[in-house]
C-alpha cells in the first residue's frame, strides 16, 4: 500500500466500458433469476485491477446522479448533452447493483445532484491533494486531463484493458499542451459527444496550434489582430459561443461534495465481499480477485 495515495474512479466510465465490452464479445452475464450482472462484474474486476496497480491507501468512486435537465451546465446551455440516449435496458438495473457492490467493499459512492462525476473527481482531487495526498484518477474521459498536476495523475481507459497515464510532463510530451490549456483547446474545438459547440470551422489541430502560440484563450483575443484572417473571422464571429464552451468544459473543483479522507480508507471485509459475489453469482474466477 502506498501511504497517502488516493485512487479516484470515474464510475460511469468503468461501468459503461464494462457493459459494452462484454456485450461486444457476447458475454452478457445473468444470474439464475435473469438479473443482468455483466457490467457490475467487469466494473469490479477493473476497480480491483487498478487498486492492485496503484496500491492506494484510499479509494472512492464518483458518479453522475442527476438527469441532464437538472445539471448546472444545462441551465447555462440548454443544448448541453441533448444528444444523450437512454442506457440499454440490460444496464439500467446495474446502476444500483454496482453501488451495492462497491459498498460491500466499504468504498464510498459519491455523487452530487446538479453536478457530474467529473466535478466530483475534480473537487475530491483538489481537496485531497491540498491535504498532501498523491491522487490517481481513472477515467475514460479526456476532459479529466485538465485536473493533472504535480500531485494528480490521470489514467485514461483504452480498449483491451489498457490505459494512457498522464502527468504534466507526459501530457505535454503527447499533446503539446499543459493541463491549464486543456479547457481552452476544448473551448475552440468543441465536443460533439457533449454538444459543446466550440468554434465552427476550427478543429483539434488548429485549436492546439492557436493555444500553443498564444498561451490561452484570453491572450488569443487580446491579440486577435495578429491571428491569420481565415481564423480571425471565425473567432470574432463566435466569441460568445467559444467562451460558453469553455465554461461548459471546465470541471468544478468546488462542488458541494461531502466526503473526508477517513471515510475512504481502502480496507474491506473479505467475507462481506464474498457474500455479495455469491449473491450476484460471480463464480469461482472472482474469488481470486480478493485473495
Amino acid at each position: 500500500m502506498n501511504r497517502d495515495t488516493f485512487l479516484l474512479i470515474d464510475g460511469m466510465s468503468l461501468l459503461f466500458r464494462a457493459f459494452y465490452a462484454s456485450s461486444w464479445t457476447g458475454s452478457v452475464r445473468q444470474t439464475s433469476t435473469g438479473l443482468y450482472t455483466n457490467a457490475v462484474y467487469g466494473f469490479t474486476r477493473m476497480m480491483l485491477q487498478y487498486a492492485d496497480m496503484v496500491q492506494p491507501s484510499h479509494l472512492a468512486v464518483a458518479w453522475d446522479v442527476a438527469s441532464r435537465e437538472s445539471l448546472v451546465r444545462s441551465q447555462w446551455f440548454p443544448g448541453y448533452k441533448a444528444n444523450r440516449v437512454d442506457p440499454p435496458a440490460e444496464l439500467l438495473p446495474q446502476f444500483d447493483l454496482v453501488k451495492e457492490l462497491t459498498a460491500a467493499f466499504d468504498v464510498p459512492n459519491v455523487g452530487v445532484p446538479g453536478y457530474e462525476g467529473d466535478d466530483v473527481l475534480g473537487t475530491l482531487g483538489e481537496r485531497f491533494a491540498q491535504e498532501g495526498h498523491s491522487i490517481t484518477i481513472v477515467s475514460g474521459d479526456y476532459d479529466t486531463l485538465q485536473l493533472v498536476s504535480d500531485r494528480i495523475s490521470v489514467k485514461i481507459l483504452k480498449n483491451g484493458g489498457k490505459h494512457e497515464h498522464f502527468t504534466p510532463f507526459s501530457l505535454h510530451e503527447m499533446r503539446g499542451i499543459t493541463p491549464e490549456q486543456v479547457v481552452d483547446v476544448k473551448a475552440l474545438q468543441g465536443d460533439p459527444s457533449d454538444c459543446i459547440p466550440g468554434c465552427p470551422g476550427i478543429g483539434e489541430k488548429t485549436a492546439i496550434k492557436l493555444i500553443q502560440e498564444y498561451g490561452n484563450l484570453d491572450v488569443l483575443y487580446e491579440q486577435i489582430d495578429a491571428v491569420p484572417p481565415r481564423w480571425r473571422s471565425k473567432l470574432e464571429e463566435h466569441r460568445e459561443l467559444i467562451y460558453t464552451s469553455r465554461r461548459l468544459a471546465t470541471i468544478f473543483r468546488d462542488a458541494p461534495v461531502e466526503l473526508d479522507s477517513a471515510q475512504a480508507v481502502w480496507s474491506y471485509e473479505r467475507e462481506r465481499v464474498l457474500e455479495k459475489f455469491a449473491e450476484l453469482e460471480f463464480g469461482k474466477t472472482a474469488l481470486s480477485w480478493v485473495g
